[in-house]
């Protein structure tokens, strides 16, 4: 099943003489229980396309279908409720709020859903005692090394259970054993059959957990090939 879906899509930033096309036509699929790697030179549109499935940007054309969903037919208030409810996000940088303990970063989708403290607290230290994390709870980010943020950070994208995970260079921050730790956990959330992980990547080192690598180059997809299925661990529900 294919739960992701664009099609000729078209993006253009500023105007004039200034205005440059960063998505050509660009089509692309991705599929549930699979992890999907976009690949390419810096500057070729993958961030913009992220950010459009995502529900982030609108396109200029085309059309986004999102387990069956087209964005471009929702108000902007739908758009909100998709991201919250069906979308979580893997930053490269974490984007943790330093202020917060890792229980509490990890609470915030629940709370701005309208969830008690308590029941989000609760969520959340399971999560996070999953995600190996069992001495971390109560420390804050610069308390934490590169990798336990980051399983912090994807402990949060995960909290309310979407349907759509996408990661923004999740592991370029990371050295090469934290980095493999990271990506063996996203491996083990994206075989969920209801669940599709979205990658966007500039490293190699990672590439061989990808079940496809689409590869983009100029505002298009110029090439779609089967990854490697590494081995993965069952901790996710």
């Amino acid at each position: 099943m294919t739960d992701v879906v664009v099609q000729s899509l078209f993006k253009s930033f500023g105007s004039g003489d200034t205005q440059t096309q960063v998505l050509r036509g660009v089509d692309f699929t991705a599929s549930a229980g699979k992890m999907t790697f976009l690949v390419g030179p810096s500057g070729c549109g993958k961030t913009t396309l992220l950010s459009i499935i995502s529900a982030m940007l609108r396109p200029d054309q085309g059309d986004v279908l999102i387990f069956g969903q087209n964005l471009l037919r929702l108000r902007k208030s739908e758009l909100t409720r998709f991201r919250m409810q069906e979308v979580g996000f893997v930053f490269q940088q974490y984007n943790l709020i330093s202020s917060l303990t890792s229980v509490e970063n990890a609470s915030v989708p629940l709370l701005i859903q309208g969830y008690s403290e308590r029941e989000a607290k609760q969520r959340a230290i399971q999560l996070l005692l999953q995600l190996g994390l069992t001495n971390h709870l109560s420390k804050y980010p610069a308390q934490l090394s590169g990798g336990q943020q980051q399983r912090v950070a994807v402990a949060r994208a995960l909290i309310h259970q979407p349907r759509l995970v996408v990661c923004d260079e999740p592991t370029a921050s990371l050295d090469a054993d934290a980095g493999a730790a990271v990506m063996t956990l996203l491996k083990s959330i994206a075989v969920q059959p209801d669940r599709s992980v979205i990658v966007v990547s500039h490293d190699s080192r990672v590439y061989s957990y990808a079940d496809q690598i689409s590869e983009m180059a100029d505002g298009r997809i110029i090439k779609n090939t089967t990854g490697s299925t590494s081995p993965h661990l069952e901790i996710m529900p």
